[in-house]
């Protein structure tokens, strides 16, 4: 009785419930729910004027770093971190939005810069960020057919206050 209800249940939110039995091995429950009811926890950053999610299991860690500490190495800016060479993304040239970040043209003497470190499999990539605002649990919405296209953006959110917030897709950032 009690896993009629939860089938009952999932069936309402648009979900399905499959149930694989082998004898003398068990049973295997495989629960699908639509993508517009995932829920993940994500670190809010700030990029211009928008705001974005990055879903907190692609994330390994936070760091500033001095503008004068990202190097070029065969067209493609890095830094140094803990004895590896991780390559950095302007989040803003990569969305086309102005950000508050400085460029790798301006003075050494420059405030430091906020830097995602992310994970993709055992590939590493630096975000640089105008600001990073903290970690909430958001509830995936999908783009739809009409932005499915758009490879930076997994999807959207809204959050409290009503402004809609989009989250990145880390994969295809990583591989820039």
């Amino acid at each position: 009785m009690g896993l009629d209800a939860v089938k009952t249940k999932i069936e309402s939110l648009g979900g399905n419930v499959e149930v694989e039995t082998k004898v003398n091995e068990g049973s295997k429950f495989k629960i699908r729910l639509p993508l517009t009811l995932a829920i993940i926890q994500a670190l809010l950053i700030k990029v211009g004027e928008e705001i974005y999610a990055i879903p907190l299991g692609s994330i390994d860690s936070t760091i500033n770093v001095a503008p004068n500490e990202i190097k070029t190495i065969q067209n493609q800016e890095v830094i140094l971190l803990r004895g590896q060479i991780i390559p950095i993304v302007r989040l803003a040239s990569v969305l086309n939005v102005m950000s508050a970040a400085p460029t790798a043209r301006q003075t050494a003497d420059s405030s430091e810069l906020f830097i995602v470190i992310v994970h993709m499999g055992d590939r590493k990539a630096g975000i640089i960020v105008d600001n990073l605002i903290g970690q909430q649990e958001i509830v995936i919405k999908s783009l739809g057919k009409l932005l499915a296209g758009i490879k930076v953006i997994a999807g959207a959110t809204i959050l409290g206050n009503g402004q809609v917030a989009l989250i990145l897709d880390v994969g295809s950032l990583i591989a820039r």
